[in-house]
């Protein structure tokens, strides 16, 4: 099925629909993770902060005043947290990461003051504070390396697996999903078309299963309604014939007068449009396909009509098609009552055998002649 017979449907708008709470839901998860990785990094920093203000406090009050900058000075190992005098200078980096400043102003809250930061944006990831302490102000410096979150893509590419998958399932679903509506819909064309289709196996949810019960139920009742359609015009038709053959009967043994013609023309014509009746009843009765040798069949139309004083001449061949005997009888029957009715005489029938199939057809050619063929596989007027 092509993209322009899709638009539109209820499986693109489910399609759609799926797709887009899928990446909706992946993206709202992704920032709802991010926020709480970076939360919880943030709290673990804060806590290490104040565990090393605490422990350099206790050391630098411990020592003499003069010896506390050799001792910050000696213990200034690179990667690990450390406290360093005012005089050395911090990195002058424009951006400091939200964290930084997150830090910052935590500690400002809890050291009653505000708090400087920078940022070493080099080969080493520092956060440099200036905090106060012993009645003085240091430098501490933190590094970021172990709080950095991490790089973003493996996470990208975890929930992109994850949607896809996620996509295909809902996908699968959504294509199942539509497909009784799709047997239904071909179910009511051939309603349409004046034939009864078998019942449909309800599936599907739960109110599109009582949608097909309720329309089996419907074709059902639309079945019933023509078969007793059917039986009632043939019944009337029938019991029509009976009056209409006592009364033609009636006036053909009346003396002979001028309207005695003209009466018996119009029985005639009655009997014709009962008769019509009869064959539209059973023209929806549906019947099996027999083996018909179809000059026989022509021989026993023609029977009747040259009863009826009609001459047909018939130009025979050997031709066997499965058919309606019925119906193909009622179909010459008819083509030789036009040709009879507005036609003019000689009458001829042809039967002829064309094509690779085999398969017959009749049609008429004025101003009297029946032709009988075949082409195509197919029977037509």
């Amino acid at each position: 099925m092509k993209w322009p017979a899709l638009r539109g449907t209820l499986f693109t708008r489910l399609a759609a629909l799926v797709v887009m709470a899928v990446l909706a839901s992946q993206v709202f998860t992704l920032w709802l993770g991010e926020q709480q990785k970076n939360r919880l990094l943030s709290r673990q920093l804060y806590a290490q902060v104040v565990d090393t203000l605490a422990d350099y406090e206790g050391v630098l009050d411990s020592l003499p005043a003069s010896q506390r900058a050799a001792f910050l000075r000696a213990n200034d190992h690179i990667g690990l947290p450390r406290l360093l005098p005012l005089d050395d200078t911090p990195p002058r980096a424009k951006h400091v990461p939200g964290m930084g400043r997150d830090l910052a102003a935590s500690l400002g809250k809890a050291l009653g003051e505000p708090v400087e930061v920078f940022f070493a944006n080099g080969e080493r990831h520092e956060l440099w504070l200036k905090v106060p302490m012993l009645a003085e102000h240091y430098w501490l410096v933190m590094p970021l390396a172990r709080y950095l979150p991490p790089a973003l893509l493996p996470t990208l590419q975890a929930a992109g697996l994850v949607a896809l998958l996620s996509v295909l399932a809902a996908f699968a679903l959504a294509w199942r999903t539509p497909r009784p509506l799709s047997k239904l819909v071909a179910a009511t064309r051939e309603l349409e078309a004046g034939r009864t289709p078998p019942p449909l196996v309800p599936s599907g949810p739960r109110e599109v299963k009582l949608l097909i019960e309720r329309f089996n139920g419907m074709a059902s009742a639309l079945e019933k309604a023509a078969s007793e359609r059917r039986l009632m015009l043939a019944g009337l038709s029938h019991d029509l014939r009976t009056p209409l053959t006592r009364l033609k009967l009636a006036v053909e043994l009346q003396d002979d007068n001028t309207e005695r013609e003209g009466m018996l023309s119009d029985i005639d014509e009655l009997s014709r449009i009962v008769g019509q009746f009869i064959d539209f009843a059973r023209s929806e009765e549906a019947r099996a396909l027999s083996p018909l040798a179809l000059d026989e069949l022509v021989d026993s139309v023609l029977g009747k009509f040259a009863r009826d004083g009609m001459s047909v001449s018939f130009q025979r061949a050997d031709a066997t098609v499965n058919g309606d005997a019925l119906g193909l009888q009622r179909l010459l029957s008819n083509l030789l009552q036009n040709a009879r009715r507005y036609g003019a005489a000689p009458f001829a029938v042809a039967l002829e055998v064309a094509g690779q199939q085999g398969v017959p057809f009749t049609h008429l050619t004025p101003p009297g002649e029946c032709r009988v063929g075949s082409s195509g596989g197919a029977v037509a007027l």
